[in-house]
This record gives C-alpha cells, structure tokens and sequence, in this order.
C-alpha cells in the first residue's frame, strides 16, 4: 500500500512538472491603434497575404490553462515555419530572421496588459501581455483560465516571396495546438515591393536627419516621407525618387529642417508605379527647445495682417491684436498645421493708420510682435 502510495505521488509531482498550457484562437491586427482600438487586418483564424517588408503588424494569440493542476508559469516565445511540421524557428530583436520582434510601436508598449478581444474558449479571462521589444514571454497563467497575448512583428528583407508562414507561442510549457484549431498563418506575395533594412532619425543641429536603406526594389515610384506630431495623422514633407527596380542596396536620405516642438514621429511611404502604396514602420525623435518663430507681414502694412509661424507643433492658438493704447480691436482662435506657415487675420474691417501689437498664444507658442499699420 505505501509503494502505491508513493508511485501515485510521483505521477502527480511528474503531471504538475510537465502540465502544459494550449494554443487557440488568433487573429492578425495592424499597429495603428492601442490595445482596444487598433483595427483588424482579417476576422479571426483568418489568414493574411503579406505584400510588404518593414512595416509593423500584430498577432493575437489565445493560450488557457485547463490543467487542473495550478498556476503555470509561461516561458514562451514566438516561432514561425513554412510548414506545421517545422522546423520551427525563433522570432528575435536581431532581424536576421524572416521575422523580427518590432522594437517600437507608436501605439502599445512592452509589457502593457490585454483585454479580450478573441472569441476564446469558456474560460474565465485572466489579462496577458503585448509583446513590443523583447522575444520572451514571461507570465503565469492561472489554472481554468485562458489568456490573450499580442506580439507585435515586422518582415524583414530575409523573408520569401510566395511562402506560407506558420507561427506558434512555444516554452518551457510546450504548448500544443487545441483540437480543431489551426496555426496562424500569412502569405507573402510574388512581388514584395520594397525591403527596408534601415531606417534612422538622427538630430543634426535644429533639424532632423532622416535616412533609410533597401534591401532590394520592385516597381518603386517614389518615396512621401511623412512627419506627425502624434504617431497616427502624418503629413508629408518631402518626396524621394526610387530606383524603379533593383536588388541592390540603395540609401537614402533627407533632411528635415523644421521639425516640430517636442516628439517627432516619421515614416516612409513607398508608391509603386500602379500608385499602391505601403509604409514603412514608425520611428520617432525628441525635439526641444526649439523656438516658436513668427514674423508679420508685409511690415509695414496698408490693410491685410499676415504673419508665418516656424517650428510650431500644430495646435490652437489665440491670436489678439491690440492698438497702441493696449485696445483689443481683434481676437480670433486659429487651428495652425505643423506643416503650414503663413496664416492671415480675419479682420471685419480696415485698421486705422498706428501701431499694433500682435500676441500669439498656444501650447508650444508665447509671441509678440509689434505692426505699423500705414
């Protein structure tokens, strides 16, 4: 009886060892939005068809805990195949993969915790993480309890065009696949149209140098290279020629001279010949002190009161003119673009002859500037 008893006690220390958490549902998502509001690239256990490099997306993946035997302590990371069978390969920082793990989103951050989005197995829900810059994925799930994790990925210039790729979560756990349910999967297309292998912001005096490599090009037009003071509405500032078609390595490189008070984010867009285009990932830079510039004119002036505005982030500004006598003869909100410098007074009327003083008054703005009016 007691060698019964004993053998039963090392089957359940042997179970618990080896108790495993399991693979579920999934879904691909773009890095345009937080963990809630980023959109959906397809619906559920979709498959995706991948037609560029460089540009960051997400995968939603579902893993539960149905064990009975506790809490299981998650070491995972994120592997791809070109087919179900393997191998399998890790998904690292280093991009020397098909795949890396993104680095930067503009949108979530390492480590952020998940809500459910998935229709997921009767489980209660116990929150997961997004996984942003690092390819381990530590956490323990609860027993009876499932769980969603995000891992936000970029193709690199290594990936294969017209390839089925496979990913799965894989650890110290040995996840296996639920019954019924398959791996996430994408599809690269026959003409990857450009493979970004750099793209860098650095500060150069009161600007920004913005440089960018490929890897190789397919039918490129032409660059935008966009700015955006807030990683979701950008505005292009420049345009660079593409080489059309090559397998080389071609460098690029712009340089912006005004950029915006505070956080910078930019992109590339790519444009093919057909006008389809793709982005690039998002990178970003701190800009500060820098000072809000502005001029009036014509100064002097006969009538209308104009004035320009450099290095202004793009928000409101409360624009008031007085007299000399410290009179407000006009006051008026103007919403300003960081990509727009001249601006114009709305006036009702025409100003009597004198001088006036112009206040400009924002978040990133403080100004004065006295105008003759003749």
């Amino acid at each position: 009886m007691k060698k019964f008893l004993l053998l039963t006690a090392l089957l359940v220390t042997s179970y618990n060892l080896f108790a495993f958490t399991t693979q579920a549902h999934w879904r691909w998502r773009n890095d345009d939005g937080t963990e809630t509001t980023a959109t959906w690239k397809a619906d559920q256990n979709t498959p995706i068809t991948l037609t560029s490099t460089g540009e960051n997306f997400r995968l939603r993946l579902e893993v539960y805990n149905n064990t009975g035997t506790g809490n299981v302590g998650l070491l995972d990371t994120l592997q791809y195949a070109t087919s179900t069978s393997g191998p399998w390969t890790d998904i690292t920082t280093d991009g020397s993969k098909d795949f890396q793990i993104a680095g930067t989103s503009a949108f979530v951050t390492q480590g952020e915790a998940t809500t459910a989005q998935l229709s997921g197995v009767s489980l209660s829900f116990s929150p997961g993480k997004i996984m942003v810059d690092s390819m381990v994925l530590k956490q323990n799930l609860p027993d009876h309890s499932r769980s969603e994790y995000e891992w936000t990925l970029k193709a690199t210039a290594n990936i294969k065009q017209s390839t089925t790729y496979y990913f799965r979560e894989w650890g110290s756990t040995a996840n296996p696949l639920d019954i019924g349910e398959t791996y996430p999967s994408l599809t690269t297309s026959a003409v990857l149209a450009v493979n970004f292998s750099a793209f860098n912001l650095k500060q150069d005096k009161n600007g920004v140098q913005i440089s960018w490599a490929t890897a190789s090009e397919q039918n490129n037009n032409h660059f935008d290279i966009e700015r955006s003071s807030n990683g979701s509405v950008f505005t292009k500032i420049a345009t660079v020629k593409g080489n059309n078609n090559s397998t080389a390595v071609s460098s690029y490189s712009v340089y912006d001279t005004r950029p915006l008070n505070g956080v910078n984010y930019y992109r590339i867009k790519q444009i093919d010949n057909d006008g389809k285009a793709t982005n690039s990932v998002i990178r970003s830079i701190n800009i500060s002190g820098q000072q809000v510039i502005v001029k009036a004119y014509p100064n002097p002036t006969h009538g209308d009161i104009n004035f320009t505005l450099q290095n202004n982030n793009g928000t409101a500004i409360t624009a008031t003119l007085t007299n000399i006598a410290g009179k407000v003869v006009h006051q008026e909100v103007i919403q300003t673009n960081a990509s727009v410098s001249n601006y114009k007074l709305n006036l009702t009327g025409k100003l009597p002859a004198g001088m006036y003083v112009l206040q400009l008054k924002g978040d990133s703005v403080s100004e004065t500037v006295k105008i003759s009016v003749q």
